[in-house]
C-alpha cells in the first residue's frame, strides 16, 4: 500500500530516471527517428477519435454509439502512450507513462467485452451484397406497385369509380382523382369535408343519404345505397355508395372508407328494363284477356259451325251429292281441329298463371291418377307401362299430372303399329354437381330453366322411355317449341303443343328437360327436378 501511495505522490517526478537521451547509446538519427515515429502514431491516434466523434454527431440514429465512444477512448489512450514515450527523451515521467498504459489496458478490455457482446447483433446485419440485393428487389417491387396503382386507377376510371376516406374526428374527407372525375370536380388541393359532399347530393336525396350515414354510425356497418348528385355542370348522376366503418376499442367510430361509382347508365338501363317488364306484364294481361275471349267468344261461333254443319249433313243427306258431303265433312274436321287447337292454347297459357303453390307431392300417386284417367286409351292401344317407385318432391300436383299425361299420350300416339307399346318410367336421385358427369351425352346447362341456382342440391332424374317410332335426333332442340310438328296431321293427330307444355311445366319447377331419340328405336325423355324449391322462392 505504501508503494502505491508513493507511486501516485511521485506521479510526475522524474528524478529517479535520467532522460532517455542519456539511457544507452542513442545516436542523433536513431533518437529522432524513434521520437518522430511515436509522434506520428500519437497524432494519428489523436485524429481518429476526432473523426469518430464527428461521425457520431453528424449521423442521425447511428447504431452502436457506445462502441464508437469506447473505440475512440481506446485509440486516444494508445496514442497517449506513444506521446509519453516521445516526451521521455527529455521528461522521463515513467510513473505517468505506466498509469496511462494501465488505463489503456482497462479501456481496451472493456472495448473487447462490449464488442463480443455486440457480435451476434453485428453478424445478423445484412452484408453490402445483401443490402444491394434488397435495394434491387425493393426497386422491382416499387415498379410493380406503381404499375398496380396505375392499373387500379385505370380500372376505376373505366368503371367510373373512385374511393374516399372520411376522418370523423377532424371531419376531413380525402377523395381519389377518380372520385373527383365522378363528381365532375377538379382537385385543386383544397381540403373538403362532409358538408362539401352533401352539397353535391341532389336536394331530394340528401335526407336519405344522411339517414344512411347515421345508420352506419349506429350499426357500425356501412349500408350499400344509391343516390343522385348534381355536378358543377348541372348534370344529374346516379351514384352507388359502398363503404366500411372503422371504430376504436370503445366502439366509437373513427373513420369511414368506401367507394363511389357512377351507375347512371346502368340505372337508366334498369329503368328501361322495368318499363319493358311493365309493358310485358300489360301484354301478358292482354293475352290473358285474349285467352278468356278465345275460351268464350271464339268457341261459341265454333260450336255453332259444328252444330249447323252436323244438322246440314243430317237433314240434307238425301239431296246432297258426294262432293257436297265431302265439303261438309271437311268443315266438321276443320272445326274439330280448331277446337283442339284452342283448347291446347288455353291449356298452354294457363300453366304459368296457375295460382297453385308448391307442396309435397307423391309422384307415385300422381302417376296412378293419370293411369286411371287414361285407362281406356291404354287398354285400347295395348300399351304396357312399367314404372319404378317414384319420389316425393315439392311440386304443383296438377302440373305434374299434366306432365305425365302428355308423355304417356305422346308415347301412345307415336307407337309402332307392329309392336306392343312399352313405356318405362324410372327415377333416381342425383346431386347437381354430378349431373353432367353422370349424363355426359346431354347438356343440362344451356336451356331456359337450367341449373343457374343448382350447386350441390339433391335433384331427381325421371326417365320416360318408349319403343315408338322415334325421330331424327337433329330435331331434339326444336321438339319442345310450340307448334313444332315432326309428322303431318294426316298420319298423327295433334297440335304441336303437348311437349311445349311439358317444357313449360318443367321450367315452372326450375328444372330441366332433354330428349334422346332415334328413328325406329324409340324415344327417352329426361326430366331433372329439384327435390326442394326453397332455393327458388
Amino acid at each position: 500500500m505504501d508503494q502505491v501511495l508513493d507511486f501516485f505522490r511521485k506521479l510526475f517526478d522524474t528524478a529517479d530516471w535520467p532522460p532517455r537521451w542519456h539511457c544507452g547509446k542513442w545516436t542523433e538519427f536513431h533518437g529522432w527517428f524513434y521520437i518522430v515515429s511515436d509522434l506520428l502514431i500519437w497524432s494519428a491516434y489523436f485524429a481518429i477519435p476526432l473523426v469518430i466523434l464527428k461521425f457520431i454527431t453528424r449521423k442521425v440514429n447511428a447504431r452502436f454509439v457506445r462502441a464508437y465512444f469506447l473505440f475512440a477512448a481506446f485509440i486516444l489512450a494508445c496514442g497517449a502512450t506513444h506521446l509519453l514515450d516521445a516526451v521521455a527523451f527529455w521528461f522521463p515521467a515513467y510513473r505517468l507513462n505506466a498509469l496511462v498504459r494501465f488505463i489503456t489496458g482497462v479501456v481496451s478490455w472493456i472495448t473487447v467485452f462490449h464488442v463480443v457482446k455486440l457480435l451476434p447483433v453485428a453478424l445478423s446485419l445484412r452484408s453490402y451484397e445483401e443490402l444491394e440485393k434488397e435495394i434491387r428487389e425493393r426497386g422491382v417491387a416499387e415498379e410493380k406497385l406503381l404499375l398496380s396503382n396505375s392499373q387500379l386507377v385505370e380500372a376505376q376510371e373505366i368503371a367510373k369509380m373512385g374511393h374516399w376516406q372520411w376522418d370523423v374526428a377532424s371531419n376531413d374527407l380525402s377523395w381519389s382523382e377518380g372520385l373527383y372525375k365522378v363528381y365532375g370536380m377538379v382537385n385543386n388541393g383544397d381540403p373538403i369535408n362532409f358538408s362539401d359532399f352533401i352539397s353535391r347530393v341532389h336536394p331530394d336525396d340528401r335526407l336519405y343519404v344522411e339517414q344512411n350515414i347515421q345508420k352506419a354510425f349506429e350499426i357500425k356497418e356501412f349500408p350499400q345505397f344509391s343516390h343522385r348528385i348534381i355536378t358543377l355542370d348541372g348534370i344529374t348522376k346516379t351514384i352507388l355508395s359502398k363503404g366500411e366503418v372503422l371504430y376504436d376499442s370503445s366502439g366509437k367510430v373513427t373513420k369511414m372508407i368506401g367507394t363511389g361509382q357512377d351507375i347512371t347508365d346502368q340505372f337508366k338501363a334498369q329503368q328501361q328494363l322495368l318499363d319493358k317488364t311493365h309493358e310485358l306484364q300489360l301484354s301478358n294481361n292482354e293475352l290473358q284477356k285474349f285467352a278468356y275471349v278465345a275460351s268464350h267468344d271464339l268457341q261459341e261461333p265454333l260450336r255453332k259451325i259444328q252444330t249447323f254443319s252436323s244438322l246440314l249433313e243430317r237433314e240434307s243427306e238425301s239431296i246432297l251429292n258426294e262432293k257436297s258431303k265431302l265439303y261438309i265433312d271437311k268443315i266438321s274436321n276443320s272445326a274439330m281441329r280448331m277446337q283442339r287447337l284452342i283448347d291446347s292454347i288455353l291449356q298452354f297459357s294457363s300453366i304459368k298463371a296457375s295460382a297453385e303453390s308448391f307442396v309435397q307431392t307423391d309422384l307415385n300417386h300422381i302417376l296412378n291418377q293419370v293411369l286411371s284417367d287414361m285407362e281406356i286409351r291404354i287398354q285400347e292401344s295395348g300399351t304396357v307401362i312399367k314404372a319404378d317407385k317414384l319420389p316425393v318432391i315439392e311440386a304443383i300436383p296438377t302440373q305434374m299430372e299434366q306432365l305425365f299425361q302428355n308423355f304417356i299420350s305422346n308415347a301412345i300416339k307415336f307407337r309402332q303399329q307392329d309392336k306392343t307399346p312399352v313405356i318405362n318410367i324410372s327415377s333416381e336421385q342425383i346431386m347437381a354437381d354430378e349431373l353432367n358427369r353422370k349424363i355426359p351425352d346431354l347438356n343440362f346447362t344451356q336451356q331456359k330453366g337450367s341449373a343457374y341456382k343448382w350447386k350441390k342440391e339433391p335433384l331427381i332424374k325421371i326417365s320416360v322411355q318408349d319403343n315408338g317410332i322415334g325421330f331424327d335426333d337433329k330435331y331434339s332442340d326444336k321438339i319442345f317449341e310450340i307448334f313444332q310438328r315432326l309428322h303431318t296431321s294426316k298420319t298423327h293427330e295433334g297440335t304441336g303443343i303437348g311437349l311445349a307444355i311439358c317444357k313449360k311445366i318443367v321450367d315452372n319447377h326450375h328444372g330441366n328437360i332433354n330428349v334422346i331419340s332415334k328413328e325406329g328405336e324409340g324415344t327417352t325423355f329426361f326430366i331433372i327436378l329439384p327435390v326442394s324449391q326453397k332455393h327458388f322462392q
